[in-house]
């Protein structure tokens, strides 16, 4: 009667948002292995190392960290904070490897390690479901090892399992208050659903209609993430996000396909599909990122992004990604087995890059790109952003940039703080609001970033700074942002427009007209050159043995400073090597200025 009583519940709850949804053929449900697998792919990834030098570096690198696991312990129910989630990532990370690596060799020692670890994390008390993330990612680590070894487990094994899949993973997504995923529009709603799919797919037989319902209501939900993207394929959360909440996804409609032979109506929605290509055009030349927002600069391969070509059968999606393994940047990647999966039905000898050197999005985070060619650490690399900092993961960064010329990035965002250090410190770090401690973090805060201060008052959290438009022809490519809500406080008006020359020298002008009373406006930049003040407009920067000046133009009282050295927080990460250089431009009230500042290799 109790399972008859959640069942309803589930429907009941169920707000189907697509056709798709209700058409689910779960008559033709796949057999095991069900989860991503499809007639025919663990022959191709068993032959792909040796059509593919990459492939064949990823595979033995999975090898590789499966033999050390096979002696070492399994994971244990430790918490870090108020999380599980690291414990969560090994266990997706060891049990996926492991899974692979027994398809793939069919050495029965990868098998029962992975049963081993299974039976382990079976046995804990429960997965952390007040913090869902941690359910999701256990709850598909299990399920995956579940179904690619589903005939390889004893039936005892396959029992104990199953019922923590169910009972741990699928059935804490009936206490709403904890799976508020359901109702998010981040990468919470997408790594959480794909974790109850998961489950539910892989233990489907156990109770059909419970697992439809879930399987439906998911469905239901993930739209509201999905949304995201528009409406350009850019993802505001940035690029480490990405790599997590569209890895994520696409691990959903993997499955979905391979179980259900459908993909949910996710494959057609373009903004979804044009996200891989943003995320080519988030590394720059020096092999770093944009790492706006809560990201660092580090980038590697993404596995993920090998469906999305492999769906549209268009290798130059991950022509980045290739050139990353070809220079050994093998990701540690709990995701990495579904490279082998998906390059196995790619022809990479077709991969190149883009034709553009241009990328915009608008939407939630908009972000303009410029990278003047795709084959030299080189060639320049200007990127700059508005948005708004009460979104999700957001800083206070509207009209943040970072630069790269002359293999040096001379601009620089400091990215992430971690999260568990910040919340064992007291800081209320999720709290949005424009009084909220988290803006004294200094990673998060304005004064940090790449942007504008005015008396040095904080960005308004919900002032939104909108791409007004963008150009690139055969003499300039540029873009200009409106930054008037971001500064409402302080500002009648404020645009801020960057323009590149046909010699790809950067030049950020800010128009500015002050509010009613005298104001300072403080133009930062962030670097990790040595810096030194020529004259009140002028500001050298040297660095690898290349150099850059920032040289000032504007009729209002200005004048270049290195800005002393921030008073961190005890607990706080120090930014080592770190520089805030700018300029100090002081208006009456009512006072209209252009400030203009032009990045050249040469003073005059």
């Amino acid at each position: 009667m109790k399972r008859l009583l959640t069942i309803v519940t589930l429907a009941a709850a169920m707000t189907i948002g697509t056709a798709s949804a209700q058409n689910l053929d779960f008559e033709h449900l796949a057999p095991h292995p069900r989860l991503l697998l499809h007639d025919g792919d663990i022959t191709a990834m068993r032959t792909l190392p040796s059509r593919s030098e990459n492939a064949a570096a990823v595979h033995d690198r999975i090898i590789a960290e499966c033999d050390k696991v096979l002696d070492a312990a399994p994971v244990e129910r430790v918490m870090t904070g108020r999380r599980l989630l690291s414990v969560s990532r090994e266990a997706l990370k060891r049990i996926f490897y492991l899974s692979y690596a027994y398809l793939t060799t069919n050495d029965t020692r990868y098998a029962t390690r992975a049963e081993q670890e299974m039976l382990a994390i079976s046995a804990f008390s429960d997965w952390n479901p007040s913090h869902f993330l941690d359910v999701g990612e256990m709850t598909m680590a299990l399920a995956i090892g579940y179904d690619w070894l589903h005939d390889r487990l004893s039936r005892h094994s396959r029992s104990i399992i199953g019922t923590a899949i169910y009972e741990k993973g699928l059935r804490a997504s009936e206490n709403d208050s904890q799976a508020w995923f359901f109702r998010a529009e981040n990468n919470w709603n997408q790594v959480c659903n794909a974790g109850m799919i998961y489950g539910a797919l892989a233990t489907y037989e156990r109770a059909p209609e419970y697992c439809k319902a879930l399987i439906e209501k998911c469905l239901a939900s993930n739209p509201t993430a999905q949304k995201c993207y528009d409406p350009d394929g850019g993802y505001p959360e940035g690029f480490s996000y990405w790599d997590y909440g569209t890895g994520f996804e696409v691990m959903l409609v993997a499955a979905l396909q391979s179980a259900l032979g459908t993909d949910a109506g996710i494959a057609a929605q373009e903004s979804f599909m044009r996200s891989a290509s943003f995320m080519t055009y988030m590394v720059a030349p020096s092999g770093r990122c944009y790492n706006f927002y809560d990201s660092g600069s580090g980038a590697s391969c993404i596995p993920a992004k090998y469906w999305f070509a492999r769906q549209t059968n268009d290798p130059s999606v991950v022509a980045v990604d290739e050139r990353f393994l070809q220079q050994g940047r093998i990701p540690s990647d709990r995701l990495l087995p579904i490279y082998m999966l998906f390059a196995s039905g790619l022809d990479l000898t077709r991969s190149h890059m883009p034709a553009s050197r241009t990328w915009v999005n608008y939407g939630i985070a908009p972000v303009f790109i410029y990278r003047s060619g795709w084959n030299s650490p080189d060639d320049t690399y200007f990127a700059i952003k508005g948005g708004r900092a009460s979104s999700n993961h957001a800083h206070m960064d509207a009209g943040s940039f970072i630069y790269e010329s002359d293999g040096v990035r001379w601009a620089i965002d400091l990215g992430m703080h971690d999260y568990n250090i910040l919340e064992q410190a007291g800081v209320d770090l999720w709290n949005m609001k424009q009084e909220s401690p988290r803006w004294e973090i200094f990673r998060i805060g304005a004064e940090s970033h790449n942007t504008l201060t005015f008396n040095g008052h904080r960005h308004a959290v919900d002032g939104m700074a909108e791409i007004g438009y963008h150009y690139d022809n055969q003499r300039t490519k540029g873009v200009t942002i409106n930054l008037t809500d971001v500064f409402s406080a302080d500002a009648q008006s404020v645009e801020r427009t960057a323009e590149l020359d046909k010699n790809d020298r950067l030049t950020i002008t800010d128009h500015i007209v002050n509010g009613h009373q005298a104001s300072t406006a403080a133009w930062n930049m962030a670097t990790n050159a040595e810096a030194q003040i020529i004259d009140d407009n002028t500001i050298l920067l040297r660095q690898d043995g290349k150099q850059l000046y920032l040289k000032l133009r504007t009729k209002a009282d200005a004048k270049a400073v290195i800005r002393p050295e921030h008073q961190y927080k005890p607990f706080e990460i120090k930014d080592k090597n770190l520089r805030m250089v700018g300029f100090d431009i002081h208006l009456a009230a009512g006072e209209e200025a252009e400030i203009e500042v032009t990045f050249s290799p040469q003073q005059k």
